[in-house]
């Protein structure tokens, strides 16, 4: 291994000790064994190379760029290396003289490998291994002085698995003597990942088979509640958890906020939970400060909550039915998570055994190996969802741990659910991919990503801005708003409509109808001094029919002044009875690429709105990315992949002069200069 010098110790090369003149006389030298172990770390190179902006050959001794054009014999570079060594050698001898210290020949030689590695700074008084070597390392326990040494093995702040590994191997020979490997207990790592945080040190030294839980540190940072440490795998670290192999844990946070919520108390397992959940707007209160954590979940709240966190989301909310749920029911059942029998009573309380049906099929999970750690169940979709770390079960004062299959679940518990659902895909995305949902997507190539920076979002008097750059208040709107008092809407903010020309029926009959109220609306919003753009609601499976629909759009708002995009709105409609059920992605394409071709040509400015889903699953964005995108996610934050123009952020916007809800938009484009 190359020599690798952190920050750190790099400063700390800047006051290297020099051998003493006067040394006491001390006059230990590395052994053979030190020499070969050395050696082995360092690794043999026959031409110069570059290292930390020092050209090194043979076994890292220093040389200058031009010497050895030729390369290095073995020989050579042996010769070099243990004239090199001397000068370490006499860095330990003064070190051990200075502190009265009588160094075994093992202890010697791991102090030279280190200190060749690394330079003489760590024998600054300020460094816990000068001092515990000053004291004694006999006055220390065994995992004490692993972790001390193993401490030093940072390139920048980052731990080096090749320093830590040398290190290890150090140490093993200072506190045991052992050259090989062979003769010390079996030791494994933990390197933390503080994930934005401070912690005091990022390596642990176990046994193999010792408890991990009870040594994890406490970690600190602003803003944030520690949530736990994490597996590699998502999973939390439990209490009950030995560690038998070298591992990476990962810190997860919480954000730390000031909840409304009377019943959420700040020492509730379940606080940090909420309270992430909340300031994303996932979650809400069931009043607005009664959260009512012990309060059950509907199969309607269950089906939307695991639906959005998942990444599965229907287009339209509006088409409701008979419920408010409806539309998550009827995506999950196009989508094959659940079946048309799943729930007959979408207010009836949901089980904790048909939340992991629902979130098990969302996730697509297809771990369900092992055997239940639960006395009570051995449902696989129950147990898909503790491999993946996402349920855990109560353990109760009998020691046994119990999942209550049959038992409703509050909305505490579900908290945690959602939680860690999110958490699942940051932990499953794969180097080139994007998992959505059950989906796995290769990441399309020429199409811009996200350019946003989320912490830049803000909210003010209703409407959500963008910090340092201008940005433009939107609504849209329909016959669905009645009649709209455009002057109020204005005054309000308001600086644009997108206002909805008509739409084609979704029955397989697909007949065009116009918006009733499209006149009423343009020209009351145009008189009012707001921008306009339109957007036709689409259902076309055709090429033909999709021309159609952009020559109609062309008809109606040919009199009017329309500066902002004019919008292939299609949309997927839950039901296998839809007639876009099914409808491939190459077709979509090209029915959306003919209808803002045909508005192109006649001067206007075509976009194309989807949703999550259609934008990672229906459409693929490289076909159609000669036109702008209108991206829909009511959330906080976007959440999207790729980049976009204009974002509708809420389904349910008071706007004064409009009766009910409506849809608010955010426009990164200031379309009204043409």
């Amino acid at each position: 291994m190359k020599r690798l010098l952190s920050g750190l110790t790099a400063l700390l090369m800047l006051t290297v000790m020099a051998p003493s003149a006067e040394a006491a006389g001390r006059d230990m030298d590395v052994s053979d064994e030190g020499v070969d172990f050395i050696k082995q770390y360092e690794g043999f190179s026959e031409k110069p190379y570059m290292d930390n902006g020092i050209w090194r050959i043979g076994y890292g001794t220093e040389c200058k760029s031009t010497e050895y054009a030729d390369g290095i014999s073995e020989e050579e570079a042996t010769e070099l290396f243990h004239e090199t060594l001397e000068e370490y050698v006499g860095y330990v001898n003064d070190f051990a003289d200075e502190n009265d210290i009588e160094f075994e020949q093992c202890q010697f030689d791991a102090l030279v490998s280190f200190t060749y590695n690394l330079g003489s700074g760590w024998m600054d008084p300020e460094y816990k291994l000068s001092r515990y070597l000053s004291d004694g390392i006999e006055n220390y326990d065994d995992i004490t002085m692993m972790e001390t040494v193993a401490a030093w093995c940072h390139v920048g702040t980052s731990v080096d698995e090749g320093l830590l590994n040398r290190r290890l191997a150090e140490a093993a020979l200072l506190i045991y003597g052992d050259y090989e490997g062979d003769d010390s207990p079996e030791f494994v790592c933990a390197v933390l990942d503080s994930n934005g945080g401070s912690i005091e040190k990022d390596v642990l030294c176990f046994y193999e088979g010792d408890t991990l839980y009870e040594r994890l540190p406490d970690a600190e940072r602003e803003d944030y509640i520690l949530a736990g440490w994490y597996y590699a795998d998502g999973k939390e670290v439990g209490e009950k958890d030995t560690i038998d192999e070298d591992i990476t844990l990962s810190a997860r946070w919480f954000k730390d906020i000031n909840l409304p919520f009377v019943d959420v108390a700040p020492d509730s397992w379940y606080y940090g939970y909420v309270g992430d959940l909340y300031s994303e707007g996932i979650v809400e209160g069931m009043t607005p400060d009664t959260f009512e954590p012990a309060g059950s979940v509907t199969y309607g709240q269950a089906l939307k909550l695991i639906l959005l966190s998942s990444g599965v989301e229907p287009n339209d909310t509006r088409i409701a039915g008979n419920h408010w749920a409806q539309p998550y029911m009827d995506i999950a059942i196009d989508e094959g998570i659940i079946t048309e029998d799943f729930c007959k009573d979408l207010n009836a309380a949901i089980s904790r055994k048909q939340i992991a049906l629902l979130a098990s099929k969302a996730l697509g999970l297809t771990d369900k190996s092992g055997k239940s750690p639960f006395v009570d169940t051995d449902d696989l979709n129950v147990m898909a969802l503790y491999n993946a770390g996402i349920v855990e079960g109560t353990t109760e004062s009998d020691g046994l741990t119990y999942y209550y299959p049959d038992s409703s679940i509050t909305r505490a518990e579900i908290t945690t659910i959602i939680w860690r659902i999110m958490n699942y895909y940051e932990d499953n995305t794969h180097p080139g991919q994007i998992q959505y949902g059950s989906y796995i997507l290769d990441i399309l190539k020429g199409v811009d990503v996200y350019s946003y920076d989320d912490d830049k979002f803000y909210d003010k008097n209703g409407f959500r801005y963008y910090q340092g750059k201008e940005t433009f208040v939107g609504i849209d709107v329909s016959s669905y708003q009645g009649n709209i008092d455009w002057d109020k809407v204005k005054k309000d903010g308001v600086d644009f409509a997108m206002i909805r020309v008509g739409g084609r029926g979704y029955g397989m009959e697909g007949k065009m109808y116009d918006d009733a109220m499209f006149e009423k609306n343009i020209e009351g919003a145009i008189d009012a001094g707001l921008d306009v753009g339109v957007y036709y609601f689409s259902q076309a499976i055709t090429v033909k029919e999709a021309e159609e629909e952009a020559e109609y759009v062309l008809e109606k708002i040919k009199d009017y002044d329309i500066s902002y995009p004019v919008v292939f709105d299609w949309e997927r409609i839950g039901g296998t009875e839809a007639r876009t059920y099914g409808l491939e992605t190459d077709i979509l394409c090209k029915i959306a690429n003919a209808f803002c071709g045909m508005i192109a040509d006649e001067g206007y400015t075509p976009m194309i709105y989807f949703n999550s889903y259609c934008g990672y699953v229906k459409y693929d964005l490289s076909e159609i990315d000669d036109y702008d995108f209108w991206f829909a996610r009511y959330n906080s934050v976007p959440g999207f992949y790729y980049d976009f123009d204009m974002w509708q952020y809420s389904d349910s916007g008071d706007v004064d002069g409009i009766d009910g809800n409506v849809d608010l938009n955010i426009s990164f484009k200031d379309y009204s200069v043409r």
